[in-house]
């Protein structure tokens, strides 16, 4: 697979409220996250974009956002659990307020860090660097692939064949896009975060924690 275009799903209600939403849970996205899906899909029309595959979480704001953006490409989107967001464990449903702040310091700076009953960003590379080697089993050479936040940067580090410590100095922001390339036996990162398609000029990140 020679081009990869990844996508994070839009906004949702609990990424508005400052709530922990993980790989076990779902939130709904907002009149904004639809909003952002749908001027992806009007960019990508108005740039032709064709793809062989179309992959996605299976969690519902990612397959909302896939199904908004990319329904007139004629393709089914194909489901896989590998591309589900970080498991936050005991963590998930709760205000990101509510966390202690070292706890969600170390969650923010270490890739073996765990979260409570759940996952570290090394186990999140670890099922991103099994879903990029299964992309041999498809005779293509472009996919576009509809994920998370943590998902997202841990698989652009994997792909780019960088450490797990590069996912964690990165961002990437609801409704993103991005595009990888391959060229050598790794990727190359060529856009990311790109968002030019619903807000022109990159908005100001509040830092926390």
């Amino acid at each position: 697979m020679k081009h990869l275009y990844l996508v994070r799903h839009g906004e949702t209600e609990f990424n508005l409220e400052g709530i922990i939403q993980g790989g076990g849970l779902d939130s709904a996205l907002t009149e904004k996250g639809h909003r952002q899906a749908v001027k992806l899909g009007e960019y990508l029309r108005s740039n032709s974009f064709i793809c062989d595959y179309i992959f996605a979480s299976p969690l519902g704001r990612t397959m909302e956002t896939a199904r908004l953006a990319v329904s007139g490409l004629g393709r089914d989107i194909i489901t896989d659990d590998l591309l589900k967001e970080i498991d936050c464990g005991d963590f998930e449903g709760r205000k990101i307020a509510d966390i202690d702040l070292e706890k969600l310091y170390r969650l923010r700076v270490d890739p073996k860090e765990r979260y409570p009953k759940g996952e570290s960003v090394e186990d999140v590379r670890q099922r991103a660097e099994k879903f990029i080697k299964g992309l041999k089993d498809y005779p293509g050479e472009s996919a576009i692939i509809f994920s998370h936040g943590n998902f997202l940067r841990s698989f652009a580090a994997a792909a780019a064949g960088l450490s797990s410590d590069f996912s964690m100095k990165i961002y990437i922001e609801n409704g993103a896009l991005c595009y990888l390339f391959r060229s050598t036996e790794h990727y190359r990162i060529s856009v990311w975060n790109f968002t030019g398609h619903y807000a022109p000029f990159p908005k100001k990140i509040e830092a926390s924690g």
